[in-house]
């Protein structure tokens, strides 16, 4: 097993949460935080047209989730899959846990998936 993970079916690279810098490519990345059960906490999830300029510490949301114990960093390139739900062997399906910055929630006026903590917006 690899330590990709799949959110929603679709499968995200882990790599350590310094690493953005080295993804040059589009694509949606989560700042998220391995936990002791194996599980994934996502502390911010966002698409972008290249990773490497926004997934580090000049991120507004990058304080918030070191302070919440970020240690990795997911990314899912873009069009490295070709349908959701198409996963390589190996991929984990970890718990998956939501714990977004109350600013986030508030700014996006969307309905909160009460089952997962996830704004419906991204579900």
């Amino acid at each position: 097993m690899t330590d990709d993970v799949e959110i929603y079916g679709v499968a995200f690279m882990s790599l350590y949460h310094r690493d953005g810098r080295f993804v040059r490519g589009g694509g949606v990345f989560a700042f998220s935080r391995r936990d002791l059960d194996g599980g994934r906490t996502i502390f911010h999830l966002e698409p972008v047209a290249d990773i490497s300029r926004h997934a580090d510490s000049s991120h507004p949301r990058w304080d918030w989730a070191m302070d919440n114990g970020m240690n990795e960093l997911l990314v899912h390139l873009a069009g490295s899959q070709q349908t959701p739900g198409e996963l390589a062997p190996g991929v984990g399906s970890p718990p998956i846990r939501w714990r977004l910055h109350p600013n986030e929630l508030a700014s996006e006026h969307d309905e909160i998936n009460d089952d997962e903590g996830l704004p419906a917006a991204l579900g």
